[in-house]
């Protein structure tokens, strides 16, 4: 967003971006054109987009400290993605509250929680199955997916659990029904003992909209509703069908974006656990398991916290040369008269929010003394209270006049 562009914002949209950068971030929707930086780095983060295919996935570590862009850089890809056709799920992993790495049953609910599909409001899975369901006619995809039509069962994906919602989405039109799918894919644990629940509504009551001759005891011998058991295999494919549900609708494939990853260090106290986390993350760098593409935020140090963690703990016997050999990017620190450009697009914006010549209260001359000044304050979270201090001397401005 240049100078110019931010004429082209109403004031109720300035108001609101004002009001975001307040915390000293930008508002969903406004964070590239608020990311300022070197071009050919932010070139190379858009184009690993492209890593994965339709085979095989691929990931990447976004490096960065606490405070200082890892979470800011994730809205970055976030954006990228939605704008080049992906689907997009952006996760904080945390397992005090349930959103545990060890756990991918958990993971998968997290994905389908926080899942996003271009040019469709809202988020959750369902905006997914809306877009494949908009698309789904005489398509190969939608032909190989739906066993033409009739949705009696699919060598095309690999979890059960996640066809059957699918199905039952696909074929009815009952809000409620909707509502539970939804529900039930971002909760899967909170449904473990509702088996008898969810054959009912997702396959005995719409029988009649498609064809499955297999009897109730069938779905629950195989295990058909459950994503927690055999390794976790159901979750695993569920993330795998989600990234080809995105493609047979039209998309690129689906982005998942993992925020605060060192949760893994922090907040799992059982080494089997850490273990157990690590190793998925291997699998998501390995793309066996998972064709889309992913990003996790970490610190410059994370590479050696993991190590450092796991020997305390015991662990001796682990491959810790995986760790050095994830991939990852990094960008470079903002220059001072990097930020002196932010800075004036805040001055622009500011001055569209609140209809005032910004520019005349605060003039380039003055404007680059301030950033100066909020510049010399070196700590981990300069960008974001450099941010706040520019927009709180454009308030106290505005005030005065």
């Amino acid at each position: 967003m240049t100078n110019d562009s931010v004429g082209v914002l109403s004031r109720a949209e300035a108001e609101s971006i004002v009001e975001s950068l307040r915390f000293g971030i930008p508002p969903a929707g406004f964070v590239r054109p608020f990311t300022v930086g070197r071009a050919d780095e932010l070139e190379r983060l858009e184009r690993s987009l492209g890593n994965a295919s339709s085979e095989r996935g691929a990931a990447l570590l976004v490096k960065a400290n606490y405070g200082a862009g890892k979470s800011h850089l994730l809205q970055v890809i976030r954006e990228m993605a939605l704008e080049a056709g992906y689907a997009v799920s952006l996760v904080q992993v945390n397992a005090l509250e349930g959103v545990r790495f060890n756990r991918m049953d958990t993971i998968m609910g997290a994905v389908c929680a926080r899942m996003e599909v271009p040019e469709a409001g809202g988020i959750g899975v369902g905006r997914l199955f809306d877009a494949f369901r908009n698309r789904a006619t005489n398509t190969v995809e939608s032909e190989a997916l739906t066993c033409n039509g009739t949705w009696d069962y699919s060598d095309y994906l690999s979890s059960p659990g996640l066809y059957a919602g699918l199905r039952a989405w696909c074929n009815t039109d009952d809000q409620a029904v909707r509502d539970f799918i939804e529900d039930w894919l971002a909760n899967p644990p909170a449904y473990r003992s509702q088996r008898k629940l969810l054959y009912q509504t997702l396959v005995s009551d719409l029988r009649a909209m498609f064809r499955d001759s297999r009897a109730e005891w069938q779905f629950y011998a195989d295990e058909v509703f459950m994503f927690h058991t055999g390794g976790h295999r159901n979750a695993w494919g569920a993330l795998a069908d989600l990234d080809l549900v995105a493609r047979s609708s039209g998309l690129r494939g689906l982005v998942i974006l993992f925020d605060e990853f060192e949760d893994v260090i922090q907040n799992l106290n059982r080494r089997d656990y850490q273990e157990e986390a690590f190793l998925n993350l291997f699998r998501f760098f390995a793309g066996e398991r998972f064709a889309g593409m992913a990003y996790f935020a970490v610190t410059p140090e994370f590479v050696a916290k993991c190590k450092v963690e796991l020997m305390s703990r015991g662990v001796m016997d682990f491959d810790f040369g995986r760790f050095s050999r994830l991939p990852f990017f990094e960008m470079s620190e903002i220059t001072e008269k990097e930020f002196l450009d932010l800075s004036r697009r805040i001055r622009a914006l500011h001055a569209v929010a609140f209809g005032w010549e910004a520019v005349q209260a605060l003039g380039d001359r003055e404007l680059s003394r301030l950033v100066d000044k909020l510049w010399s304050v070196r700590t981990p979270e300069r960008v974001r209270l450099a941010i706040q201090g520019v927009v709180e001397s454009l308030d106290e401005l505005f005030e005065d006049i």
